[in-house]
């Protein structure tokens, strides 16, 4: 498994505002915007994931610090076992492809998500 990609995550009430202030400040575009089922919207700035709902919809995402895009959610998870981490959501698939999110002993919340065909097109090919 290899990571290919990390972002930074930022939690907000109001994606529009915060997406495009972020884009101002980081002259990146905003590369991706879509909602989970039953949960927050989310955009991509350069590297940050902008994550965004009301306290209720947030508050099962906070503790997740990063998203680490990865080329083998299998083996992501295989490794995760054999860490002792411990599962808190997922397997399972999103607009995006594939996520899971686990805590590392210690309490690290990371997810983790290896992207669909679809989304490596979107995202201007597997070299982007």
């Amino acid at each position: 498994m290899r990571i290919l990609r990390t972002y930074a995550r930022v939690y907000t009430t109001d994606l529009d505002t915060v997406s495009a202030s972020l884009a101002a400040a980081t002259g990146e575009p905003v590369t991706s915007r879509f909602s989970l089922p039953n949960g927050p919207d989310l955009a991509t700035v350069g590297e940050v994931l902008v994550v965004a709902g009301d306290e209720e919809v947030l508050a099962p995402y906070r503790e997740t610090v990063a998203t680490l895009l990865v080329d083998d959610l299998d083996a992501c998870r295989e490794r995760l076992d054999e860490a002792g981490a411990e599962l808190v959501r997922g397997p399972r698939a999103v607009p995006t492809g594939r996520n899971l999110t686990a805590r590392l002993p210690g309490g690290l919340q990371l997810e983790y998500v290896e992207w669909s065909e679809e989304q490596w097109e979107r995202a201007g090919g597997r070299s982007a």
